[in-house]
């Protein structure tokens, strides 16, 4: 009697689609075309890839650019929060790709991440003198955003929304706002969560500069 193993795995995760944007570069030139951002992979031990490809059109070569010699990246497309893409420090000397959402005394950023979960599903078919035994693994993908943020003259990204953060919300922001009483006094009275953080630091910019 033989047992015969099969496993089959998807081993590569969808980057975010070709969008049509401009990169507006270090020495001052502006490229129109399609734009593609690596997503990141929250479990993966990296902060996340540093390059972003670009063509004039679809049928193209890419081109790979990074930090060294982008400014900002614009997309054209409709989106609520509208802001456009640069590079911040997340640690010290690493940088890495963020959509800025506010600017001011505290400016507030976002990305959105993804997470690999496995789901494995047995199939044993019956066939005469043989027992095959064949696991399908077929990973699914879950996604989410992040939201960081940073005032001028700090080193790096403070971290108020993140999937490698154990810490809750509003331990966090109590912390980062501890500047200001009135937003101390606001979160400690729960007037804002986790989906209120555009309206947290627009205030914040607002009452405490």
């Amino acid at each position: 009697m033989f047992i015969i193993l099969v496993l089959v795995c998807a081993i590569s995760y969808g980057q975010y689609e070709w969008t049509p944007g401009k990169l507006i570069l270090k020495k001052g030139d502006t490229l129109k075309g399609i734009i593609l951002i690596p997503m990141i992979e929250i479990n993966a031990i990296t902060y996340g890839r540093s390059w972003v490809a670009f063509k004039t059109k679809i049928e193209e070569e890419r081109v790979i650019f990074d930090k060294s010699q982008i400014d900002k990246i614009y997309f054209d497309t409709y989106d609520p929060d509208y802001g456009y893409y640069e590079y911040v420090p997340i640690k010290k000397r690493k940088l890495r790709l963020f959509k800025k959402l506010i600017n001011g005394k505290a400016k507030l950023y976002t990305r959105t991440v993804y997470k690999v979960i496995d789901t494995t599903n047995n199939y044993s078919p019956n066939l005469p003198g043989i027992t095959v035994s064949v696991n399908f693994k077929k990973p699914e993908f879950k996604e989410d955003d992040e939201y960081y943020i940073i005032r001028d003259g700090e080193p790096q990204l403070t971290p108020l929304i993140s999937q490698k953060s154990l810490r809750k919300f509003k331990t966090k922001a109590i912390k980062y706002f501890s500047d200001c009483k009135e937003i101390v006094a606001y979160l400690n009275n729960d007037l804002y969560e986790e989906i209120d953080i555009i309206e947290l630091v627009n205030d914040y910019n607002l009452i405490c500069e």
